[in-house]
């Protein structure tokens, strides 16, 4: 997605949706009345690139994606510049929020790229400045906070965005206006049961890649992980329809975040992006080269009450070290903790008052472990041709896993 562009991942905090009763969510959702159903025309382009030669999506010597926030982007400026003669390309969540009822697009309020604005311009400029392509997040709270809009208003927005060019334009405009590179779009959690969301969502996708492709500007689609048609998140993800979305956007991000929640467990396991990748063959195809994979650089804790776990939420590598750091040994479950594990560092321990907890994080060489294999198993489609292995991280911070990007200099080049 996005998580504080999805408010610090506010698709963990709508998961919360999960522990609401059927009955109550269900009765909520009826008295929900949805406008008539528009006309639709959707027209799909026989390829997915531009004409003439398919403009490069990343400009460094490694091939990745920096997400940097505006409620955080001192600290993700920091962690940028630290790697940027590797990886200078970054998407930016700041300026990009959505307003559903007018389509106008509102500044983050807590934007700290520059001390006394709320303007992200300068940070485009910095991108630019070091080779690397800029990309505007478009996105909209839907975290569940008291601030934030429904799932159901986020489907009235694509309803409307679907039939009206001023929608449109205002995005391009923006696009424009900052000298972005290109726009991503990273709407989440709009209502599944909403008539026609699907098509809607791709028509609106169809007209704005259309905009964007006459100003020569790139455009991609945030696509929340899937592993089947209807799978365990589809009140999330319902509403996005891969083989309706594959010929809408220059390229695609499909968000390998958050596998686990409901009990301890990885953010992203290698069986796990096999099936999103065996998903993303049987649905889109042709797009495969144009894939880029976002992975977490964050880790996840739990606790447990009554026997049952409890998610407590996102935390920051540095922190994650330091707690398991701290933890005498006669408290941590040796059965269930491995702190040397080859793809995810995970540890069960109790407190001083008895109380179970749960940490799953990553390290620089789990990540390079998890991100090399998966390359290997790219390779090995068909579809994948000679193409080259695109992530993106989700997010960049100061307390972000260390030595990652010297790594990946060799195991992840970028396209010549």
């Amino acid at each position: 997605m996005k998580r504080v562009k999805r408010l610090l991942r506010n698709t963990k905090l709508v998961l919360l949706l999960l522990l609401i009763p059927g009955t109550l969510l269900g009765g909520a959702i009826g008295i929900l009345t949805a406008p008539k159903q528009p006309t639709i025309l959707l027209h799909m382009p026989d390829q997915p690139a531009a004409e003439g030669t398919p403009q490069r999506l990343l400009h460094g010597k490694v091939a990745s994606l920096s997400w940097i926030i505006g409620q955080d982007c001192q600290r993700g400026m920091q962690a940028y510049l630290h790697s940027v003669d590797l990886l200078p390309d970054a998407a930016l969540v700041g300026t990009g929020w959505l307003d559903p009822g007018t389509g106008k697009l509102i500044v983050g309020k807590s934007n700290n790229c520059v001390q006394g604005s709320l303007s992200m311009d300068s940070v485009v400029q910095a991108i630019h400045k070091h080779g690397g392509m800029a990309y505007l997040t478009l996105t909209m709270m839907t975290d569940g906070t008291a601030d934030a809009w429904t799932p159901q208003q986020e489907a009235e927005y694509i309803a409307k965005a679907a039939t009206t060019t001023s929608y449109i334009d205002t995005i391009v405009h923006e696009a424009i206006r900052a000298n972005y590179d290109g726009v991503i779009m990273d709407l989440e959690s709009a209502t599944a049961n909403y008539p026609s969301i699907q098509q809607l969502f791709a028509t609106y996708n169809q007209h704005l890649w259309t905009a964007l492709r006459a100003r020569h500007k790139l455009y991609g689609i945030a696509l929340i992980h899937k592993t089947n048609d209807h799978d365990n998140y589809y009140f999330l993800n319902g509403f996005q329809d891969w083989h309706l979305l594959a010929h809408t956007a220059d390229f695609m991000v499909i968000m390998a975040l958050d596998q686990s929640y409901t009990t301890p467990g990885p953010g992203v396991s290698l069986p796990w992006l096999a099936q999103i990748l065996a998903y993303a063959r049987q649905t889109m195809p042709d797009m495969l080269p144009h894939i880029i994979w976002e992975l977490p650089l964050y880790g996840d804790t739990w606790h447990q009450s009554n026997g049952k776990w409890i998610f407590d939420g996102m935390i920051a590598y540095q922190e994650a070290q330091h707690i398991s750091g701290q933890i005498p040994a006669s408290q941590i479950d040796a059965t269930a903790s491995n702190l040397d594990d080859t793809t995810a560092a995970h540890i069960t321990y109790s407190d001083q008052a008895g109380v179970r907890h749960a940490l799953w994080y990553y390290t620089a060489r789990n990540l390079y472990t998890i991100i090399t294999a998966f390359y290997q198993k790219l390779e090995e489609q068909s579809e994948f041709g000679t193409s080259y292995l695109q992530i993106a991280v989700w997010y960049r911070s100061a307390s972000e896993p260390d030595g990652l990007w010297p790594m990946l200099v060799t195991s992840l080049p970028n396209v010549p």
